[in-house]
Protein backbone atom coordinates (compact mmCIF):
# COMPACT_ATOMS: atom_id res chain seq x y z
CA UNK A 1 0.00 0.00 0.00
CA UNK A 2 1.24 3.53 -0.92
CA UNK A 3 1.18 5.60 2.07
CA UNK A 4 0.36 8.73 -0.13
CA UNK A 5 -2.05 7.56 -1.16
CA UNK A 6 -3.63 6.38 2.19
CA UNK A 7 -2.63 9.98 3.21
CA UNK A 8 -4.60 11.58 0.51
CA UNK A 9 -7.95 9.57 1.74
CA UNK A 10 -7.88 9.40 4.93
CA UNK A 11 -6.74 12.62 6.55
CA UNK A 12 -3.42 14.39 7.66
CA UNK A 13 -0.90 12.47 9.93
CA UNK A 14 -0.11 14.98 13.04
CA UNK A 15 3.39 16.54 12.83
CA UNK A 16 5.38 15.00 15.26
CA UNK A 17 4.28 10.70 13.50
CA UNK A 18 5.34 12.35 10.59
CA UNK A 19 8.55 13.85 11.66
CA UNK A 20 9.42 10.25 13.04
CA UNK A 21 8.32 8.21 10.14
CA UNK A 22 10.87 9.96 7.75
CA UNK A 23 14.02 9.90 10.37
CA UNK A 24 12.82 6.05 10.91
CA UNK A 25 12.46 5.35 7.14
CA UNK A 26 16.37 7.61 6.11
CA UNK A 27 18.29 6.62 8.84
CA UNK A 28 19.56 10.47 8.45
CA UNK A 29 20.65 13.33 10.93
CA UNK A 30 19.30 16.68 10.91
CA UNK A 31 22.32 18.38 9.26
CA UNK A 32 23.02 17.72 6.02
CA UNK A 33 26.71 16.31 5.37
CA UNK A 34 27.18 14.91 8.39
CA UNK A 35 27.30 11.08 9.34
CA UNK A 36 24.57 8.94 7.73
CA UNK A 37 23.12 12.21 5.78
CA UNK A 38 23.87 9.80 2.78
CA UNK A 39 20.92 7.59 1.13
CA UNK A 40 21.30 3.71 0.85
CA UNK A 41 23.43 3.16 3.90
CA UNK A 42 23.43 -0.31 3.36
CA UNK A 43 26.07 -0.22 0.73
CA UNK A 44 28.22 0.76 3.66
CA UNK A 45 27.54 -2.99 5.36
CA UNK A 46 30.28 -5.72 4.94
CA UNK A 47 29.02 -8.27 2.65
CA UNK A 48 31.93 -11.13 3.27
CA UNK A 49 31.64 -12.84 6.57
CA UNK A 50 35.47 -13.71 5.97
CA UNK A 51 36.02 -9.75 5.99
CA UNK A 52 33.41 -8.51 8.46
CA UNK A 53 35.47 -10.97 10.79
CA UNK A 54 38.68 -9.14 9.97
CA UNK A 55 37.25 -5.84 11.24
CA UNK A 56 36.34 -4.96 7.23
CA UNK A 57 40.01 -4.74 6.01
CA UNK A 58 39.65 -6.45 2.61
CA UNK A 59 40.76 -3.91 0.26
CA UNK A 60 44.22 -5.03 0.11
CA UNK A 61 43.17 -9.15 0.53
CA UNK A 62 40.43 -9.09 -2.15
CA UNK A 63 41.71 -12.22 -3.12
CA UNK A 64 37.60 -14.47 -3.68
CA UNK A 65 34.30 -14.05 -4.79
CA UNK A 66 33.63 -10.35 -2.66
CA UNK A 67 36.54 -8.84 -3.71
CA UNK A 68 33.76 -6.87 -6.19
CA UNK A 69 31.86 -5.59 -2.89
CA UNK A 70 35.22 -4.05 -1.74
CA UNK A 71 38.11 -4.10 -4.34
CA UNK A 72 37.08 -5.34 -7.81
CA UNK A 73 40.54 -5.47 -8.92
CA UNK A 74 40.74 -8.57 -7.20
CA UNK A 75 38.39 -10.66 -9.52
CA UNK A 76 41.40 -10.55 -11.84
CA UNK A 77 42.93 -13.17 -9.37
CA UNK A 78 40.10 -16.17 -9.77
CA UNK A 79 41.04 -19.09 -11.27
CA UNK A 80 38.16 -21.65 -11.05
CA UNK A 81 34.20 -20.64 -11.52
CA UNK A 82 33.42 -20.01 -7.67
CA UNK A 83 29.69 -18.77 -6.12
CA UNK A 84 28.53 -17.71 -2.51
CA UNK A 85 25.29 -17.05 -1.06
CA UNK A 86 25.27 -14.50 2.35
CA UNK A 87 22.40 -13.92 4.56
CA UNK A 88 23.16 -11.16 7.55
CA UNK A 89 20.98 -10.33 10.34
CA UNK A 90 20.85 -7.18 11.16
CA UNK A 91 19.33 -5.06 14.03
CA UNK A 92 15.83 -5.52 15.14
CA UNK A 93 13.76 -7.64 12.58
CA UNK A 94 16.14 -6.21 9.42
CA UNK A 95 17.93 -8.55 7.43
CA UNK A 96 20.34 -8.85 4.29
CA UNK A 97 20.69 -11.69 1.56
CA UNK A 98 23.63 -11.77 -1.06
CA UNK A 99 24.56 -14.15 -3.62
CA UNK A 100 26.89 -13.42 -6.19
CA UNK A 101 29.18 -15.91 -9.18
CA UNK A 102 32.62 -15.23 -10.52
CA UNK A 103 34.70 -17.22 -13.27
CA UNK A 104 37.56 -16.04 -15.27
CA UNK A 105 36.92 -15.70 -18.61
CA UNK A 106 37.75 -17.65 -21.84
CA UNK A 107 40.55 -15.27 -23.17
CA UNK A 108 43.25 -13.07 -22.32
CA UNK A 109 42.48 -9.65 -21.16
CA UNK A 110 43.06 -6.60 -22.73
CA UNK A 111 46.43 -5.90 -21.15
CA UNK A 112 47.39 -9.84 -22.77
CA UNK A 113 48.56 -11.18 -19.52
CA UNK A 114 46.13 -13.89 -17.80
CA UNK A 115 42.49 -14.71 -18.41
CA UNK A 116 40.32 -12.09 -16.72
CA UNK A 117 37.75 -12.13 -14.04
CA UNK A 118 34.11 -11.79 -14.59
CA UNK A 119 31.43 -11.20 -11.10
CA UNK A 120 27.99 -10.87 -11.04
CA UNK A 121 26.39 -10.23 -7.84
CA UNK A 122 22.64 -9.60 -6.27
CA UNK A 123 21.98 -7.69 -2.84
CA UNK A 124 18.72 -7.41 -1.37
CA UNK A 125 18.33 -5.68 1.81
CA UNK A 126 14.78 -5.26 4.09
CA UNK A 127 14.97 -2.66 6.72
CA UNK A 128 11.70 -4.17 8.79
CA UNK A 129 8.26 -2.94 8.80
CA UNK A 130 6.84 0.70 9.63
CA UNK A 131 3.61 0.40 12.35
CA UNK A 132 1.33 3.58 11.74
CA UNK A 133 -1.23 3.91 13.95
CA UNK A 134 -4.56 6.41 13.62
CA UNK A 135 -6.72 7.46 16.02
CA UNK A 136 -10.27 8.44 14.11
CA UNK A 137 -12.59 10.84 14.95
CA UNK A 138 -15.12 8.54 16.99
CA UNK A 139 -11.99 7.61 19.16
CA UNK A 140 -11.24 3.71 16.91
CA UNK A 141 -7.60 3.31 16.19
CA UNK A 142 -6.34 2.49 12.80
CA UNK A 143 -2.91 0.14 12.85
CA UNK A 144 -1.85 -0.48 9.40
CA UNK A 145 1.93 -1.89 9.16
CA UNK A 146 4.42 -0.93 5.96
CA UNK A 147 7.37 -2.49 5.03
CA UNK A 148 9.86 0.56 5.85
CA UNK A 149 12.80 0.08 3.09
CA UNK A 150 13.98 -2.22 0.60
CA UNK A 151 16.61 -2.15 -1.16
CA UNK A 152 18.03 -3.78 -4.54
CA UNK A 153 21.39 -4.27 -6.14
CA UNK A 154 22.65 -5.57 -8.79
CA UNK A 155 26.42 -5.44 -9.98
CA UNK A 156 28.57 -6.47 -12.86
CA UNK A 157 32.59 -6.31 -12.22
CA UNK A 158 35.58 -7.15 -14.25
CA UNK A 159 39.58 -7.35 -13.05
CA UNK A 160 42.32 -8.49 -14.84
CA UNK A 161 46.05 -8.38 -14.45
CA UNK A 162 47.81 -5.41 -16.37
CA UNK A 163 51.63 -5.63 -14.78
CA UNK A 164 53.77 -8.29 -14.35
CA UNK A 165 57.60 -7.80 -14.18
CA UNK A 166 60.69 -6.96 -12.15
CA UNK A 167 61.45 -3.88 -10.87
CA UNK A 168 64.74 -3.36 -9.02
CA UNK A 169 64.71 -1.21 -5.52
CA UNK A 170 68.12 -0.50 -4.28
CA UNK A 171 69.49 -4.11 -5.50
CA UNK A 172 66.26 -6.33 -4.69
CA UNK A 173 64.58 -7.63 -7.75
CA UNK A 174 60.92 -7.21 -6.59
CA UNK A 175 58.59 -9.04 -8.57
CA UNK A 176 55.60 -6.83 -9.26
CA UNK A 177 52.06 -7.69 -10.43
CA UNK A 178 49.17 -5.23 -11.08
CA UNK A 179 45.52 -5.14 -11.08
CA UNK A 180 42.79 -3.09 -12.03
CA UNK A 181 39.04 -3.56 -12.13
CA UNK A 182 35.55 -2.13 -12.47
CA UNK A 183 32.00 -2.57 -11.25
CA UNK A 184 28.60 -1.11 -12.79
CA UNK A 185 26.13 -0.98 -9.85
CA UNK A 186 22.11 -0.75 -10.74
CA UNK A 187 20.56 0.67 -7.53
CA UNK A 188 16.90 0.92 -6.28
CA UNK A 189 15.45 1.43 -3.43
CA UNK A 190 11.91 1.14 -2.25
CA UNK A 191 10.49 2.98 0.80
CA UNK A 192 7.01 2.42 2.19
CA UNK A 193 5.97 0.58 -0.53
CA UNK A 194 6.11 3.13 -3.18
CA UNK A 195 4.81 2.55 -6.17
CA UNK A 196 7.70 3.98 -8.20
CA UNK A 197 10.60 3.62 -6.62
CA UNK A 198 13.56 5.53 -7.67
CA UNK A 199 16.93 4.17 -8.75
CA UNK A 200 20.09 4.81 -10.32
CA UNK A 201 23.31 3.45 -11.18
CA UNK A 202 26.64 4.09 -9.95
CA UNK A 203 30.44 2.43 -10.57
CA UNK A 204 33.32 1.32 -8.38
CA UNK A 205 36.77 1.13 -9.42
CA UNK A 206 39.70 -0.66 -7.76
CA UNK A 207 43.49 -1.02 -8.26
CA UNK A 208 45.97 -4.06 -6.53
CA UNK A 209 49.87 -4.17 -6.01
CA UNK A 210 51.25 -7.34 -4.74
CA UNK A 211 55.38 -8.40 -4.36
CA UNK A 212 54.07 -12.45 -4.20
CA UNK A 213 57.72 -13.38 -3.26
CA UNK A 214 57.45 -10.93 -0.01
CA UNK A 215 53.83 -11.73 0.57
CA UNK A 216 52.72 -7.70 0.62
CA UNK A 217 50.21 -6.33 -0.92
CA UNK A 218 48.44 -2.59 -1.54
CA UNK A 219 45.09 -2.02 -2.68
CA UNK A 220 42.69 0.79 -3.68
CA UNK A 221 39.04 1.79 -4.69
CA UNK A 222 36.36 4.08 -4.65
CA UNK A 223 32.95 2.60 -4.39
CA UNK A 224 29.62 4.14 -5.18
CA UNK A 225 30.22 6.46 -7.17
CA UNK A 226 27.24 8.13 -9.13
CA UNK A 227 24.47 9.97 -9.43
CA UNK A 228 22.25 10.12 -6.07
CA UNK A 229 18.31 8.82 -5.39
CA UNK A 230 15.55 10.94 -6.14
CA UNK A 231 12.67 10.80 -3.51
CA UNK A 232 9.90 13.11 -4.61
CA UNK A 233 11.92 16.35 -5.53
CA UNK A 234 14.82 15.57 -3.09
CA UNK A 235 17.71 13.93 -4.51
CA UNK A 236 20.15 12.09 -1.49
CA UNK A 237 23.88 11.08 -1.85
CA UNK A 238 25.12 7.46 -2.03
CA UNK A 239 27.56 6.87 0.08
CA UNK A 240 30.90 7.30 -1.42
CA UNK A 241 33.69 5.25 -0.19
CA UNK A 242 37.21 5.42 -0.63
CA UNK A 243 39.25 3.11 0.82
CA UNK A 244 43.25 2.46 1.05
CA UNK A 245 44.96 -0.21 2.38
CA UNK A 246 47.57 -2.94 2.81
CA UNK A 247 48.17 -6.73 3.31
CA UNK A 248 50.87 -9.20 4.08
CA UNK A 249 50.95 -13.07 4.51
CA UNK A 250 53.72 -15.37 5.45
CA UNK A 251 53.78 -19.06 5.82
CA UNK A 252 54.28 -19.98 9.09
CA UNK A 253 54.74 -24.38 9.81
CA UNK A 254 53.76 -27.15 7.16
CA UNK A 255 50.45 -25.60 5.45
CA UNK A 256 49.35 -23.26 7.74
CA UNK A 257 50.15 -19.13 6.83
CA UNK A 258 49.25 -16.27 8.82
CA UNK A 259 47.54 -12.73 7.10
CA UNK A 260 47.90 -9.27 8.27
CA UNK A 261 45.68 -5.91 7.09
CA UNK A 262 45.34 -2.95 7.65
CA UNK A 263 42.68 -0.10 6.03
CA UNK A 264 41.46 3.52 6.29
CA UNK A 265 37.85 4.18 4.86
CA UNK A 266 36.91 7.52 4.15
CA UNK A 267 33.22 8.49 3.46
CA UNK A 268 33.15 11.20 1.01
CA UNK A 269 29.72 12.51 1.30
CA UNK A 270 29.76 12.22 5.00
CA UNK A 271 32.97 13.47 6.55
CA UNK A 272 33.65 10.47 8.16
CA UNK A 273 36.51 8.03 8.62
CA UNK A 274 37.09 4.42 9.65
CA UNK A 275 39.96 2.68 10.69
CA UNK A 276 40.32 -1.19 10.31
CA UNK A 277 42.45 -3.69 10.85
CA UNK A 278 42.21 -7.81 10.88
CA UNK A 279 44.03 -10.64 11.16
CA UNK A 280 43.43 -14.52 9.54
CA UNK A 281 45.60 -17.69 10.59
CA UNK A 282 44.92 -20.53 8.41
CA UNK A 283 44.93 -23.79 10.17
CA UNK A 284 46.03 -26.77 7.18
CA UNK A 285 43.79 -25.35 5.14
CA UNK A 286 40.78 -26.34 6.72
CA UNK A 287 40.36 -24.19 9.44
CA UNK A 288 40.51 -20.09 9.96
CA UNK A 289 40.42 -18.43 12.60
CA UNK A 290 39.77 -13.92 12.27
CA UNK A 291 39.83 -11.23 14.58
CA UNK A 292 39.45 -7.39 13.78
CA UNK A 293 39.05 -4.04 15.05
CA UNK A 294 37.33 -1.18 14.08
CA UNK A 295 37.93 2.40 15.15
CA UNK A 296 37.48 5.86 14.38
CA UNK A 297 33.35 4.98 13.75
CA UNK A 298 30.25 5.18 16.16
CA UNK A 299 30.02 1.44 15.07
CA UNK A 300 33.73 0.50 17.16
CA UNK A 301 34.96 -2.34 18.48
CA UNK A 302 36.13 -6.37 18.07
CA UNK A 303 34.81 -7.97 15.71
CA UNK A 304 35.77 -11.94 15.07
CA UNK A 305 34.67 -14.62 12.22
CA UNK A 306 35.00 -18.76 11.74
CA UNK A 307 35.96 -20.30 8.47
CA UNK A 308 35.71 -23.94 7.66
CA UNK A 309 36.64 -25.83 4.59
CA UNK A 310 36.39 -28.75 3.41
CA UNK A 311 37.27 -29.93 -0.33
CA UNK A 312 35.44 -27.16 -2.64
CA UNK A 313 33.28 -26.04 0.26
CA UNK A 314 33.28 -23.73 2.83
CA UNK A 315 31.04 -22.03 6.02
CA UNK A 316 32.34 -18.75 6.82
CA UNK A 317 30.70 -16.58 10.00
CA UNK A 318 31.51 -13.62 11.43
CA UNK A 319 29.78 -11.41 14.50
CA UNK A 320 30.83 -8.05 15.75
CA UNK A 321 31.80 -7.51 19.61
CA UNK A 322 32.10 -4.82 20.86
CA UNK A 323 29.24 -2.92 19.99
CA UNK A 324 26.68 -2.92 22.77
CA UNK A 325 23.81 -1.73 20.50
CA UNK A 326 24.10 -3.35 17.24
CA UNK A 327 26.28 -6.48 16.45
CA UNK A 328 25.65 -7.71 13.03
CA UNK A 329 25.94 -11.62 12.47
CA UNK A 330 26.81 -12.92 8.76
CA UNK A 331 27.10 -16.52 7.63
CA UNK A 332 27.67 -17.29 4.22
CA UNK A 333 28.39 -20.67 1.91
CA UNK A 334 30.67 -20.77 -0.97
CA UNK A 335 31.57 -23.23 -3.37
CA UNK A 336 34.71 -23.30 -6.03
CA UNK A 337 34.01 -25.47 -9.29
CA UNK A 338 37.46 -26.62 -9.14
CA UNK A 339 35.83 -29.76 -12.02
CA UNK A 340 35.41 -27.16 -14.15
CA UNK A 341 38.11 -25.75 -16.44
CA UNK A 342 37.80 -22.46 -18.20
CA UNK A 343 39.49 -23.68 -21.52
CA UNK A 344 41.09 -19.93 -23.35
CA UNK A 345 39.79 -19.80 -26.68
CA UNK A 346 41.46 -18.72 -29.62
CA UNK A 347 40.42 -18.08 -33.16
CA UNK A 348 42.14 -20.73 -35.21
CA UNK A 349 44.19 -18.49 -37.91
CA UNK A 350 45.77 -21.00 -40.84
CA UNK A 351 49.19 -19.33 -42.09
CA UNK A 352 50.92 -20.49 -44.59
CA UNK A 353 53.56 -23.36 -44.31
CA UNK A 354 56.92 -22.04 -45.56
CA UNK A 355 59.05 -25.63 -46.44
CA UNK A 356 55.96 -26.53 -48.82
CA UNK A 357 57.20 -22.83 -51.10
CA UNK A 358 60.97 -24.38 -51.01
CA UNK A 359 59.37 -27.77 -52.46
CA UNK A 360 57.53 -25.90 -54.92
CA UNK A 361 60.44 -25.96 -57.11
CA UNK A 362 61.36 -29.61 -57.01
CA UNK A 363 56.98 -30.15 -57.53
CA UNK A 364 57.23 -28.08 -60.69
CA UNK A 365 59.71 -30.00 -62.03
CA UNK A 366 58.44 -33.26 -61.50
CA UNK A 367 54.77 -32.11 -62.49
CA UNK A 368 56.02 -31.39 -66.60
CA UNK A 369 58.05 -34.87 -66.50
CA UNK A 370 54.77 -36.61 -65.70
CA UNK A 371 52.86 -34.39 -67.99
CA UNK A 372 54.94 -35.34 -70.67
CA UNK A 373 54.59 -39.08 -70.01
CA UNK A 374 51.28 -38.82 -70.55
CA UNK A 375 50.96 -37.31 -74.27
CA UNK A 376 53.73 -40.12 -75.23
CA UNK A 377 50.92 -42.79 -74.04
CA UNK A 378 48.68 -40.86 -76.12
CA UNK A 379 50.26 -40.16 -79.11
CA UNK A 380 50.42 -42.94 -81.74
CA UNK A 381 52.84 -41.42 -83.87
CA UNK A 382 55.48 -41.32 -81.17
CA UNK A 383 55.17 -44.75 -79.38
CA UNK A 384 53.45 -46.69 -81.81
CA UNK A 385 56.50 -46.89 -83.99
CA UNK A 386 59.11 -47.56 -81.65
CA UNK A 387 56.65 -50.74 -80.81
CA UNK A 388 56.24 -51.17 -84.79
CA UNK A 389 60.71 -51.00 -85.26
CA UNK A 390 60.72 -53.49 -82.66
CA UNK A 391 58.40 -55.90 -83.94
CA UNK A 392 59.29 -55.57 -87.38
CA UNK A 393 62.75 -56.29 -86.28
CA UNK A 394 61.83 -59.51 -84.65
CA UNK A 395 60.18 -60.69 -88.00
CA UNK A 396 62.93 -59.81 -90.44
CA UNK A 397 65.20 -61.78 -88.08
Amino acid sequence: MNIRKYIRGNGSIPALSLAAASLLCTQGPVLAGGPGSAGMQVLKSDMSPRAAGMGGAFVAVADDIYAMDYNPAGLGQLYIPEASAMYLSGFDDSSLNHLSIGLPLPFIGLAGLSKPGLGISLMMSDAGTFDYKQILPGGGVLAQSFDAQKDLVLTVGYGEKVYSGEVNLEGYNAKIEQYLGLNMKYIRSTMLEDKKPPSTVAFDGGWLMMEPNLGLTLGLSVANYGAGLKYGTEVTKLPSILRMGASWEKPTVMDQSILLAAEGDFYMAESMKSLRFGLEYHFEKIFNLRLGYKAAEDNKGLTMGLGLHYNDMSLDFSSGMGNEVYNATLLAFSYKFSGITIKEYRKKVNYMDPEPKKADPAKAVRQPSRQEQKPAKQDGRKGAPEKKKDSDFFWIY
